[in-house]
């Protein structure tokens, strides 16, 4: 009898556990999972020549962390100290490609920030790649039409792209149009992610991507020559 009463304390103690753990792990995908809205963004692109065709999107943690300036930049090649503040790598990759191109440009940002920490962002990242979420943003531009040719950047989170860029490229219609990725990273390449672009930009033409918070001006220049870019 006694026996019993002790494998049954036992079975109850380890119920208790797993309960506590589950608990734990919900609370921290429900922490990870929600933010605060991002509001006041600009559903229109930042113009760059007149008469332009092209467009570069990106999508970079900076724009999508809501402390971003007390991150430690020291904490992720994602982030970077400029004059004008903290700015993700992504972000400085597209507006190279900007200057030389003449393109538009447009930021992607998600409907709710990210939590600041690294491993918060993350976690988010994981578990929207792994149910394969597609993030709401929290503006984008009415269509598409005036574009051509379109640059999407992002980082590597979790061996692909973020899926608010999938989020992006699958509201629109991309029949006809050029899709040239970049991406940063701090040991993958692009082609990694490439799967995932590809099957986002459905009756797209996708060109060569490059990974590119590396690339020097000449490396930068000769990719966008080969992709028709430049003469």
């Amino acid at each position: 009898m006694k026996e019993k009463k002790k494998e049954n304390r036992k079975m109850y103690v380890t119920l208790g556990i797993i309960l506590a753990v589950i608990l734990l792990i919900a609370i921290g995908i429900i922490y990870v999972m929600t933010g605060r809205p991002v509001t006041n963004l600009p559903e229109q692109p930042v113009r760059g020549e007149e008469g332009t065709r092209s467009l570069v999107v990106y999508f970079s943690r900076s724009d999508v962390t809501l402390h971003k300036d007390e991150v430690d930049a020291t904490s992720s090649a994602s982030l970077n100290i400029t004059e004008n503040g903290m700015a993700g790598t992504t972000e400085l990759v597209a507006r190279r490609i900007q200057e030389k191109t003449g393109a538009d440009l447009y930021a992607i940002q998600t409907e709710t920030y990210y939590r600041s920490s690294y491993m918060g962002t993350a976690m988010r990242a994981l578990i929207e790649k792994t149910f394969h979420m597609r993030p709401a943003l929290a503006a984008a531009p009415e269509n598409l039409d005036d574009y051509d040719v379109i640059y999407v950047g992002y980082p590597i989170w979790w061996y692909t792209a973020p899926m608010a860029v999938g989020t992006f490229l699958e509201q629109y219609d991309l029949t006809g149009k050029t899709i040239i990725p970049f991406c940063t990273s701090g040991g993958n390449n692009v082609e990694i992610s490439m799967d995932f672009i590809n099957e986002a930009s459905k009756g797209a033409t996708v060109l060569e991507g490059i990974t590119a918070n590396y690339a020097s001006d000449d490396a930068l220049d000769q990719w966008l020559e080969r992709t028709g870019a430049t003469e």
